[in-house]
């Protein structure tokens, strides 16, 4: 079921505005197709039928350029301000330069903006494609939010409710250890502790917790260093349905993390995961809170990441028909979305947008170019940048970036804010009675000069996956993995992972460095570091230590077991593989059932493959 928004009809109410509407006709035969085939809907049937809906509402007022709820009433016109939410501590950056950083500077002219924008252009002259005129679809504008109608004017949204005092001692101690924990800085406590404290609380639980507290909770709660991390999602979501049911109302910004969860709570997003993307957004809505930018950014990528362009398009012509800014992370999706579709061109000059908009480059965005050139079919591109990055922090930057992800996902935050800032700044200049040229680029390359943009683990583990699956270039793969021991950088599990799997694409054939004699090295070296994990300290292995799963020492998991199974296979033989097999198992000591039960299978399934050659 499908919806041509060319067909929409356009009126205007009895204040003048543009109401966007279908004939009565056809939402009869909407309404009577959607009975008959409710469960065939696609993705795009759900966000374009919850669009329609919100547009056709008379309580739909479209105000493009408003950034708070208004309505009218015959007598006055009122506004509600969204709820107070607690400003995070930033940490600001320093701009004395450190004694390499000030001889580098002596030798070399100052860092311009061109030099990041020169990062990824690898060519002698730009593409013909910069310069031609893209052609957007036209489309209406979506509905806004709901606005809340004149008879719930008496009972605002946002109003203070009413916090119960503990029942007695031993409660206050419970909701005072509560806040103990929620007053830490998000990423630095267990949320296994900090879950199973508020889920021992008196029921109803939220009654006695302050609306400070619940918007704390929610923070820490969104603080993962993956959406896939394990019980993430199921907690937010639990939180989020108690605040609905004791109509507590949840703003923009925790509706937003609800909506990322429902999205990237996988691996590898699929048709299911952005439908629930946009269900909760269609949620959203219909609590009455407003959708922003981030909105709009979270369900794009996860539109993307699904391969569903043709949504990506429609929700990005939205947010420029809302008159909405692309900030940092929406340029940074732009970049992986030219990467998907294959467009090398289209990578390079979403990046120079992203430079020219004033935003700070970092290393996190230069890892998505290098990846995105990669996909669109450009490995000399990547490692062009790749090689670009390491001499730019060698002889301009040489500023090393955190090493927590806490510290990375602080330093994003710190990042995107100073951008926004500094556009601020010089619109308001050049906007007041005193306005005229006024430049913020030498505040910005000051901070761009202690930006990290050295490349990190996550830089290399995107080339060495490349070369595994597709050059087949060991060689290359040797020397990047000597790069980081050299630079002390950690070997994540997923490294040999890949290895592994490029042993049994590329091995089993003569004459090639994909040999038995360098996989059973590469195995050695995962035993050695899985071995490191059984040494840490108990500081190390406690609940609040919040470990990154950046710096786990390689461990046993399936994929990892099976890609070991399958090169010794190939590269060694059937007998290897099954002495292998036994190597796994006797180390491998809290292998679940299931797993034991598939890599079994696929033992047998070898052993049977080899019997029919001989």
């Amino acid at each position: 079921m499908t919806y041509d928004l060319y067909q929409l009809s356009k009126t205007r109410g009895k204040d003048g505005t543009l109401k966007l509407g279908i004939s009565d006709e056809k939402r009869r035969q909407l309404a009577k197709k959607k009975k008959t085939s409710s469960d065939k809907r696609t993705v795009e049937d759900v966000f374009i039928e919850s669009l329609v809906a919100a547009s056709s509402c008379r309580h739909h007022i479209p105000r493009r350029h408003s950034s708070i709820p208004v309505w009218s009433s015959n007598t006055a016109t009122h506004t509600r301000r969204p709820p107070r939410i607690p400003r995070m501590t930033t940490r600001h950056f320093t701009t004395e330069p450190s004694k390499r950083q000030t001889a580098a500077l002596a030798v070399s002219d100052e860092t311009t903006k061109e030099e990041y924008r020169n990062l990824v252009n690898t060519y002698d002259s730009p593409s013909d494609l910069w310069e031609q005129p893209v052609h957007v679809p036209q489309h209406f504008p979506l509905a806004p939010r709901l606005v809340i109608p004149p008879e719930k004017e008496d009972n605002p949204p946002f109003a203070p409710r009413v916090v119960l005092p503990p029942e007695d001692g031993e409660h206050a101690i419970q909701l005072k250890y509560l806040r103990s924990l929620l007053y830490r800085k998000p990423g630095r406590v267990s949320h296994s502790r900090l879950w199973n404290t508020f889920q021992s609380l008196r029921s109803p639980r939220l009654r006695y917790v302050a609306d400070d507290d619940i918007r704390k909770a929610f923070r820490h709660l969104s603080w993962v260093e993956f959406p896939n991390a394990e019980g993430a999602m199921p907690r937010y979501f639990a939180l989020l349905e108690e605040c609905v049911g004791e109509q507590i109302p949840v703003t923009t910004g925790e509706w937003n993390s609800a909506i990322s969860y429902a999205g990237r709570w996988v691996r590898h997003s699929t048709s299911a995961e952005v439908k629930g993307a946009v269900e909760t957004w269609m949620r959203m809505e219909r609590h009455g809170a407003m959708a922003d930018n981030t909105t709009f950014n979270i369900l794009f990528d996860v539109a993307v990441k699904a391969g569903r362009f043709a949504l990506a398009d429609t929700i990005f012509n939205e947010l420029k028909m809302r008159d909405m800014p692309l900030n940092r992370y929406f340029r940074t999706s732009m970049i992986y979305y030219a990467g998907m579709r294959g467009d090398g061109d289209g990578v390079r000059k979403a990046f120079r947008d992203l430079v020219n908009a004033g935003e700070i480059v970092d290393t996190a965005i230069m890892n998505c170019v290098i990846l995105s050139l990669v996909r669109a079919g450009e490995p000399a591109a990547a490692e062009h940048v790749f090689y670009k990055m390491k001499q730019l922090y060698e002889q301009k930057l040489g500023t090393e970036g955190p090493s927590s992800w806490q510290g990375k996902k602080e330093l994003s935050i710190l990042l995107h804010r100073t951008a926004m800032r500094l556009r601020r700044e010089k619109e308001e200049h050049e906007s007041s009675f005193f306005g005229g040229q006024y430049s913020a680029e030498e505040r910005r390359e000051e901070v761009q000069k202690v930006t990290p943009i050295k490349p990190d683990a996550r830089t290399y583990r995107i080339l060495i996956q490349h070369h595994a699956y597709s050059s087949g270039d060991l060689d290359r793969i040797r020397e990047l993995l000597d790069e980081m021991k050299t630079d002390d950088m950690h070997v994540h599990g997923s490294v040999y992972v890949h290895l592994f799997r490029g042993f049994w694409q590329h091995g089993g054939f003569s004459y090639t460095s994909w040999n038995r004699e360098n996989l059973e090295a590469f195995w050695d070296g995962f035993l050695a570091d899985h071995s490191l994990g059984a040494t840490r300290t108990p500081a190390e292995l406690s609940e609040d230590a919040e470990q990154s799963e950046e710096d786990k020492a390689p461990y046993f998991t399936k994929a990892l077991a099976h890609g070991v199974l399958r090169a010794f296979f190939k590269c060694a033989g059937r007998k290897k593989m099954l002495e292998v097999w036994e190597e796994i198992k006797a180390k491998w000591v809290d292998m679940e059932a299931d797993d034991r039960r598939i890599l079994q299978e696929l033992v047998e399934h070898l052993v049977r493959e080899d019997s029919v050659y001989i």
